[in-house]
C-alpha cells in the first residue's frame, strides 16, 4: 500500500515537473512574439514623413491662394470706387455746364438780340427760342408748357424734366421752342441716372439737322463731339469739335472756344 502511495506521488511530482516546463515554454514563446512585432510597426511608420510634407505643401498654396484671393477683392473695390468717382465728376460737369448756359440764357435775354426778325429780346425763360423759326407764332399753351419744363432744370429735377420736354414735343412738334427742347433733351440725358448717351446723341443730331443755323446749334455741334468722345467714338468726336471750330471760330462763341480747349486736353 505504501509502494503505491509512492508511485502516486512519483507521478504527481512528474507531470507537476512536466507543466512546468511546458509553462515556461509557452512563456518563452510568448515573449518571443512580443520582440518580433516592433519590426513591422517600424516599417509601416516609415512613409509617415512623406505625408506631412505634402499636407504642408498643399497648406502652403491654400493660404497663397487666399492672398490671392483677398488682393483682388481689394483691386476690384479700387477699381469700382474710381468708376463711382468719375461718374460723379461727369455730372459735376454737366450740372456746371447746364448753369452755366442758363446763365448766358438770361444775359442774352436782357441785351439786345442779334438776327431776330422783331429786333428785340424776347420774354421767357430763353431768348434765343426764336432764330431760324423767324416770326413763327407760338401754339397756344406753347409757352407755359415750355417754360414748365425748362423751369425743374435749374431745380436739379432732371427727370421730372426730361418727361416734361418730351411731352412738349409730343405736344408741339414744330413748335417755336421744339429746337431748344431738342437741346435741353440732348443735355438731360446726360445727367440722368444711368445716363443714356444714345438718346442725347439723337435729340443733340435732330436739332442740328431739322433747325440749322440755329442758335443752340454750336452748343448741339460741341456736346456732340464731347457724347461721341463718351462713347469711345474719337474719331466721331474730333469731327465734330473740328467743325464747330470751322463754322463758329471766327466769331465770339463759347462753343468753340470750348471745342478748342477739349480737343486740346482730350487729343
Amino acid at each position: 500500500m505504501q509502494k503505491h502511495i509512492y508511485t502516486i506521488a512519483a507521478l504527481l511530482s512528474s507531470a507537476a515537473f512536466l507543466f512546468s516546463i511546458e509553462a515556461s515554454s509557452q512563456v518563452e514563446v510568448v515573449d518571443a512574439s512580443s520582440e518580433y512585432q516592433p519590426e513591422p510597426k517600424q516599417a509601416l511608420s516609415q512613409p509617415q514623413p512623406v505625408v506631412s510634407a505634402n499636407s504642408q505643401s498643399q497648406g502652403e498654396l491654400f493660404y497663397q491662394l487666399q492672398l490671392l484671393q483677398d488682393e483682388v477683392r481689394m483691386l476690384r473695390g479700387l477699381v469700382e470706387e474710381q468708376a463711382h468717382e468719375l461718374g460723379r465728376l461727369k455730372q459735376q460737369s454737366t450740372e456746371r455746364y447746364i448753369d452755366v448756359d442758363r446763365r448766358l440764357a438770361g444775359i442774352a435775354q436782357r441785351a439786345p438780340a442779334e438776327g431776330l426778325g422783331t429786333g428785340s429780346a424776347t420774354s421767357g425763360s430763353e431768348s434765343q427760342v426764336v432764330s431760324s423759326q423767324g416770326d413763327k407764332p407760338v401754339a397756344e399753351g406753347e409757352k407755359a408748357a415750355y417754360d414748365g419744363a425748362y423751369g425743374l432744370v435749374p431745380k436739379r429735377q432732371y427727370a421730372e424734366a426730361l418727361s416734361a420736354f418730351q411731352m412738349f414735343l409730343l405736344d408741339f412738334p414744330d413748335g417755336k421752342y421744339a429746337p431748344n427742347a431738342y437741346y435741353w433733351l440732348g443735355e438731360l440725358y446726360l445727367v440722368i441716372k444711368p445716363a443714356d448717351l444714345e438718346a442725347s446723341r439723337q435729340s443733340f443730331t435732330q436739332l442740328i439737322e431739322l433747325y440749322p443755323k440755329h442758335p443752340k446749334e454750336a452748343d448741339a455741334m460741341y456736346k456732340l463731339g464731347t457724347v461721341y468722345y463718351l462713347k469711345d467714338n474719337k474719331e466721331k468726336s474730333k469731327q465734330w469739335l473740328q467743325r464747330v471750330i470751322a463754322e463758329y471760330g471766327g466769331g465770339v462763341s463759347s462753343a468753340a472756344n470750348k471745342a478748342k480747349t477739349f480737343l486740346r486736353d482730350r487729343f
